[in-house]
């Protein structure tokens, strides 16, 4: 199936709660970065989608805007320019950080990015600024690590 086809599928409830894992929603998103007109309609498109798939599962709480908002701007900031037509697949090996789950832990310190605001509205990282690095396996500064463990993908410092 395309990545096309997917979001389709993605859209219509046709892909399960149990196939919906991180890249999965890679993949949406970078259809939604690739059918948009900018990031921000990516992101505000994204987040519709998830907020019904999380609501259609019976788990809205589940929902996590500064995650969501995170992670379509980084795969903008990975690839958006780069590869326009590239698939999904092709984006992330290219960019196989963008596989780790922990990558927001470079930005965000844990309190924050699993706080109540965090989940509800999009915050400010309190780690390290997401700019361009924010795509990059290797923020600018090393104290950008989470204090209890480096992020897994990431060299060690």
């Amino acid at each position: 199936m395309t990545d096309a086809e997917f979001a389709r599928a993605f859209e219509q409830g046709q892909v399960p709660n149990a196939d919906f894992h991180h890249a999965a929603h890679l993949r949406l998103a970078w259809v939604y970065l690739r059918e948009s007109g900018s990031v921000e309609q990516a992101a505000n498109r994204m987040a519709a989608a998830l907020r019904r798939f999380a609501t259609a599962a019976g788990k809205p709480d589940k929902y996590h805007h500064t995650m969501t908002m995170f992670w379509v701007e980084a795969l903008a900031r990975a690839a958006g320019a780069a590869m326009p037509g590239a698939t999904a697949d092709e984006v992330l090996r290219a960019h196989p950080y963008l596989l780790d789950k922990e990558l927001p832990l470079a930005f965000y310190s844990p309190d924050r990015l699993f706080s109540s605001a965090a989940r509800l509205s999009c915050v400010a990282p309190d780690r390290e600024p997401v700019t361009r690095d924010a795509a990059s396996p290797h923020p600018a500064h090393p104290s950008s690590d989470a204090p209890h463990r480096p992020v897994s993908g990431r060299a060690a410092r």
